[in-house]
């Protein structure tokens, strides 16, 4: 029986070598002979193929980890835009960075409301003048675009300060004695709805006129303040080594302050003024509010003015001996304040080495202080109105 089943495997192998032989031109005719005994078979079909044993290489920490190096994808880098407007370091349409911005002078007195265009503002200031009255000033990289704008007011020389603080072109109807003296002294380049002769720069809004009174009825637009820059022959480019008070945070990230909430603040300047923000989650904002709660709109836009960030700066401020009582408002040295954004705040300090250099911001620990990507508004209070700040 076992010699029956040896023939029959010699049988089969020996039909599957022929088979395969016919298939394989390239394979020898001159064959071994095949008998009875099977125990060479295998290496005799081994001969006749070539067949080589192939060891796979042995899978060690290295080459497992030159694998895994190659299936790891990198992660994108942080989106970025290419343009950034440098007062909101938001993406822009146009390349601004080495171009000075424009600050208006704007009025900000009940009568006067709602004013024109201010919303377009990429960095507002408020400070007091003689009376408990405040004034505005918006500083814009864009100017060109801006719709109409007013009612245009006349400076103060601690403006001029805060111009200077992004290296604006001032625009302006007329201002303080000081103000005049400084801005001869100073070389400051301005646009005066006053004293100086600009063809079309400035004109009267009949309605306010009649309805508001006359100081309060100066208007311009950005057509009107490009084609007086031009006018002027103003350098556009912005002072060498020019130094920003505005240091954002890296694109797409957000700081919240961890000095407290500031869902809410109120400033007092007067009985009959103390604005005051309320943060809006949703957005991100805070919008204003100011004359005993009626909100700061934008007449042009018809929408309520908001910012991104709020910054409270104190200052040492006296009234003057002239016969306006004029204030004098201290912006040199250094002082304390609060920085609010997204539903927190913190104490911050500020330095200004001279009226014509940029102000620096920092932490109450000494660092550089980093705010949020947006639109900024510099609430500027005298110290004494630190006692009455809310800020909740």
């Amino acid at each position: 029986m076992q010699n029956y089943k040896n023939k029959l495997s010699s049988a089969v192998l020996t039909l599957l070598i022929a088979a395969s032989l016919a298939m394989c031109a390239s394979c020898t005719t001159d064959m071994p002979p095949v008998d009875n005994d099977t125990s060479d078979t295998t290496a005799a079909v081994e001969n006749v193929f070539n067949i080589e044993t192939v060891v796979p290489p042995a899978v060690t920490d290295e080459t497992t980890a030159e694998v895994t190096t190659e299936a790891v994808t990198t992660a994108p880098a942080p989106y970025e835009p290419e343009i950034i407007n440098p007062l909101t370091g938001l993406e822009a349409a146009e390349d601004f960075e080495g171009r000075r911005p424009a600050a208006i002078m704007i009025n900000n007195i009940k009568v006067a409301t709602p004013q024109e265009g201010i919303s377009y503002a990429d960095v507002m200031y408020e400070c007091i003048v003689e009376g408990g009255y405040t004034r505005l000033m918006m500083v814009v990289s864009d100017y060109e675009k801006l719709p109409v704008i007013g009612s245009v007011r006349s400076s103060r020389e601690y403006y001029l300060d805060f111009a200077a603080n992004h290296n604006a072109i001032y625009i302006h109807a007329g201002g303080s004695n000081q103000a005049y003296v400084e801005i001869r002294d100073r070389k400051v380049n301005n646009l005066d709805g006053v004293n100086m002769y600009i063809p079309n720069m400035f004109y009267r809004d009949t309605w306010r006129q009649a309805n508001m009174g006359y100081e309060h009825s100066l208007m311009t637009t950005g057509e009107n303040i490009a084609d007086g820059i031009k006018y002027k022959k103003y350098n556009t480019d912005l002072s060498e080594n020019f130094d920003s008070p505005l240091d954002f945070v890296p694109y797409d990230t957000i700081r919240v302050p961890e000095g407290g909430d500031a869902n809410y603040l109120r400033v007092t300047y007067h009985v009959a003024h103390k604005p005051y923000f309320e943060y809006n989650k949703d957005e991100g904002v805070y919008y204003r509010w100011q004359f005993n709660g009626e909100r700061h709109m934008d007449n042009t836009a018809g929408v309520q003015i908001s910012f991104t960030n709020v910054i409270v700066l104190y200052c040492k401020t006296t009234a003057t001996n002239d016969s306006y009582k004029h204030m004098d408002v201290v912006t040199e040295g250094s002082g304390e304040g609060y920085y609010l954004s997204m539903g927190g705040y913190e104490k911050i300090k500020w330095e200004k080495a001279t009226p014509d250099t940029p102000i620096k911001l920092f932490t109450e620990s000494g660092e550089e202080l980093l705010v949020n990507r947006g639109k900024t508004f510099f609430q500027i209070c005298t110290t004494d109105m630190a006692a009455s700040t809310e800020i909740k």
